[in-house]
Parts: structure tokens; sequence; C-alpha cells
């Protein structure tokens, strides 16, 4: 094996097995870790740009990854050192052969549980990423309505006629939706129910802008002469 003198045959099975074990932990290890990377720097892309995607629940749902990853890295970087030490080691005896047995199993039981994680992190991310992919297509004929209906609303505002009734809370109600507006632009949002949709909030933001056009609309009452 390897062309160093001939081990102990129940030795050399005991040592091929754990190492064989340990090269499909790290499999089970690694690739879930690339896939997770990828998508954790895809799903960051993909927010904080100005549009309304919801930056502030992605990174709550980004939070976890950064750890989890920096720990697979160390435990991918401890199988590459044990390897490494076996593979480039002088010709070891029949305990050396043991403790090296020993140290591929431990390594190879140490990575159940976070590949266990790895799995559910991935499951969790993707659904982030289809989400966000659905937002993304759904999201900018809502969003440029919304921006419209605030824009006329204050344009008709600054034209109306003069006195408006009720003009300050009207002024008032815009200001509101301008920074309800901005907010959700920033996706400063927290989508803490299945049932929230940033699109549902941006649909509030035109319902309000043309409830104020609405109240802009009416005809003065003999009272408000």
């Amino acid at each position: 094996m390897w062309g160093r003198k001939r081990r102990p045959a129940d030795a050399e099975r005991r040592l091929a097995a754990a190492m064989e074990a340990a090269a499909e932990a790290h499999r089970r290890l690694a690739a879930p870790a690339d896939r997770v990377d990828g998508l954790y720097r895809a799903i960051q892309g993909a927010c904080g740009h100005g549009d309304g995607m919801p930056r502030s629940s992605t990174r709550e749902a980004l939070a976890d990854v950064p750890e989890t990853l920096e720990s697979c890295r160390h435990m991918l970087a401890s199988y590459a050192e044990i390897r490494g030490e076996w593979t480039h080691a002088e010709v070891p005896d029949p305990d050396a052969i043991d403790r090296a047995a020993h140290l591929f199993a431990s390594w190879a039981e140490q990575t159940d549980e976070a590949a266990a994680h790895l799995e559910e992190l991935l499951a969790a991310l993707t659904e982030v990423r289809a989400n966000l992919d659905e937002l993304r297509i759904a999201l900018p004929p809502v969003r440029a309505r919304a921006h419209a209906a605030v824009t006329a609303a204050r344009n008709d505002l600054l034209w109306a006629r003069s006195p408006v009734p009720g003009r300050f809370a009207l002024e008032a109600r815009l200001n509101a939706l301008g920074d309800r507006l901005r907010e959700l632009d920033a996706g400063r949002v927290e989508l803490v129910e299945d049932g929230d949709d940033v699109t549902e909030w941006y649909r509030e933001v035109e319902t309000g802008a043309a409830e104020v056009r609405d109240a802009l609309s009416r005809p003065l009452s003999f009272g408000d002469r």
C-alpha cells in the first residue's frame, strides 16, 4: 500500500474502511457547503439596490450562514491536514495505522451534525432564492404604479384649488406615504409571516395616494366656501 512495507491485514482493512468513510463524509460536507456559499452570495447580490427587494428579512435569513460556512471550512481543512499527514508519513507501525484509522473515523463522525445542518440550510436558502426570483418578476410594475400614484397625488395637491378642505391632513398623509415608499424601496421591511407580501404593501401605498387624489377631486360644499 503506497509502496510501503507490508502491514498487518486487519490494521490495513480498518484504515481503508476509515479512510473511505472519511472521504464519503468529506463529499457530504464539501458539496453542500459550496452550494450554500453560492446561494448565499446570490441572495446577497439580489437585495440592497433600492428596488424594493426585502433586504432586512433576507439579512435575517442569512444570519446563520457565515458561521456555518466557517465551521465547515475548518472541518474540511482538518480533513486535509489528517490526509496530508498520513499520506506523507514515514512507514508506520501497526499502532500508527490504528491511530490513523481512529483519526479518520472520528473526523467522519464529527461531520454528521454539520452535514445535516448544511442540508437544512440549503433547503431554506433555496426557498428564499425562489421567493426572491418570483418577487423580482412581480414587483417592478407594482412598484412603478405606487411611485406614479404618489407623484400624481403630490402634483394634484400642488395645483389644487385653494383653500382645499383638510389640505394639511392630506399633506401629512402624502408625507407618510412617501416615507413608506422610501422604506419599501430600501428593503427595510420584515417578512414575519408567510402571508406577508411586499407587492401588497406597495399596493397599499398606491391605494393611499388614490384616496388623497379622490379627496382633492371632490367638489367644494357650501360650508367649505
